[in-house]
């Protein structure tokens, strides 16, 4: 028998209590960090829940937006209508350990969590009444069935890539084990035509934990175990919109009839689809950042004409080989391009600082500028922005879409390669590098394929000029259409379809008696 939930031993009715848990990686954190502030400019009460090591790093970056915004008090953010308090957990990993890269390590510490979870929710006060984590943080349905609260399961990459994890967890899409490496290029180029809503895969364009399985794996389980009991969640919630991956949904929804899909996406501050740029002190407007942010960009972004600039940022986990690096800084400088540049102190393989060809920086000094990192969301909605050179992590991709910005994706693991592949194919509003190993990258691609995204041609070539400028219409075109597509799914204008599935999520945690019933309930992505 389930144990009383927290909430029920009190015996009388309470503000609505969210405890929040990501997986505690920046790409995880930030949309339910946003999420969590709009709930709370709702009236909930918000527990954010981190590992400790995750949650020191939460914490300084807050610390530094606080500064630079006048507040006190590291561990509240204390602004209007928030209630959010930071909550950190032990991994179990010691202290001096980094755990920025090593996505087995960090997925190892969520788990060694799992009792700490379990005991901090009998200790809340005021007693929480629903949880909304991290699909993969699948140790908090656990504690959701023993406590009997409701769970929404968060997936913070793409429907694409969830319908990929499903269809693996059920054994629609079969795995190869042992015989990989034998015939590994045969098989990674074996198209995989089984996932409803999907234009067909190459294996390689899969997750590299889901590309096989040759025998017990930490892993593959870990990735494969939630999707075995997605039912048991009161519904899974995509940060997505109908437009852009309704096809995958639907899918899901014909294939899991036991389980509730919605999509409440872009899941971004309301003044990010006002078309302006954001106001710097707002906190409703700040992501968190692992990395201190350099807003002197944004004072060098108002020297340009409107759409000049490439914005490159390849997140923050992706790592570059040197040679990667090299083809990345020779071709963009051939291109003549204006770039705005993101370099991780941590960006090269093995986690080093990145080293440019000798005498790039003098000899773009006129139009480069290289910062440590950015504060994205600004960046993107500045206007002298005009195409965004991504690693294709879902966050980057709806803050692009957002935007109207036509991406140039260069993948790196997890749900990227699929998003590519939806750049190019499905969308239309963009091109992607094929990332296949050693040599596959030259300088002479990257100068093409910086030229065609931004319709800049090579000099004295007139017929060069049009082609190019007619192909980055097209896609300029596209990628506004989606814009369009992400505002109204957000505005309560037009009772957007993230709109409809934010009132089916405040139903889910029995918020709302009817959600369906309720246009008058208060619209937290609605836009202002």
């Amino acid at each position: 028998m389930p144990a009383a939930s927290p909430a029920a031993r009190n015996g009388e009715k309470q503000v609505p209590h969210a405890v929040v848990m990501p997986w505690p990686g920046q790409g995880h954190i930030n949309p339910l960090l946003h999420l969590s502030k709009r709930l709370a400019a709702l009236g909930f009460c918000i527990t954010f829940v981190n590992t400790d090591y995750s949650h020191t790093r939460v914490t300084q970056s807050i610390q530094r937006q606080q500064q630079e915004e006048g507040a006190l008090a590291a561990d509240k953010m204390k602004a209007p209508n928030f209630n959010i308090t930071f909550v950190a957990l032990p991994d179990g990993v010691p202290a001096e350990e980094t755990r920025t890269c090593d996505v087995p390590q960090i997925s190892r510490g969520v788990v060694r969590a799992a009792a700490a979870f379990e005991k901090l929710l009998e200790t809340l006060v005021p007693p929480p009444t629903c949880i909304i984590s991290d699909t993969y943080v699948a140790h908090t349905q656990d504690a959701a069935n023993k406590f009997s609260i409701p769970r929404v399961s968060f997936w913070t990459q793409s429907a694409a890539c969830y319908a990929v994890h499903a269809a693996v967890a059920k054994g629609v899409v079969t795995l190869p084990s042992g015989a990989l490496e034998a015939n590994e290029q045969l098989i990674m180029n074996k198209l995989i035509k089984t996932v409803p809503g999907l234009p067909p895969l190459c294996r390689e364009d899969m997750p590299g934990f889901l590309q096989c399985c040759d025998g017990p794996d930490f892993m593959f389980d870990f990735c494969v175990r939630p999707f075995l009991r997605a039912d048991e969640a009161a519904c899974v919630v995509f940060n997505s919109f109908e437009v852009l991956e309704g096809e995958v949904i639907d899918g899901l929804r014909d294939q899991e009839p036991g389980c509730q899909f919605h999509s409440i996406g872009p899941v971004l501050p309301a003044e990010f689809f006002s078309g302006s740029k954001l106001s710097l002190h707002q906190p409703m407007n700040r992501a968190l950042a692992y990395f201190p942010e350099d807003f002197n960009c944004l004072k060098w972004l108002d020297r340009w004409d409107k759409g000049s600039v490439l914005y490159i940022s390849f997140g923050s986990l992706t790592e570059l080989t040197g040679a990667e690096l090299e083809e990345f800084a020779l071709g963009l400088e051939a291109s003549g391009v204006p770039l705005l540049w993101v370099m991780r102190p941590d960006l090269l393989e093995g986690g080093g600082p990145g080293a440019l060809p000798e005498g790039f920086e003098e000899r773009t000094k006129e139009r480069v500028m290289i910062i440590a990192w950015a504060p994205q969301l600004h960046v993107l909605a500045h206007p002298a922005v005009g195409a965004f050179l991504t690693h294709a992590g879902w966050n980057s991709i709806l803050e692009g879409v957002s935007q109207g910005l036509p991406m140039l994706g260069f993948p790196y693991f997890a749900d990227q390669m699929i998003n590519c592949r939806f750049i190019g194919e499905v969308w239309g509003n963009g091109q992607a590098f094929e990332r296949q190993g050693a040599g596959q990258l030259t300088r002479a691609l990257v100068e093409e394929k910086a030229r065609a995204i931004m319709g800049a041609s090579a000099a004295g070539d007139d017929d060069d000029e049009a082609r190019m400028k007619e192909q980055a219409a097209l896609l300029r075109q596209r990628a506004s259409q989606l814009r369009d597509a992400a505002r109204e799914a957000v505005s309560s204008n037009t009772d957007g379809s993230s709109i409809k599935g934010l009132h089916c999520l405040l139903q889910c945690l029995q918020v709302l008696e009817n959600a369906e019933s309720n246009p008058h309930s208060p619209q937290p992505f609605s836009i202002s």
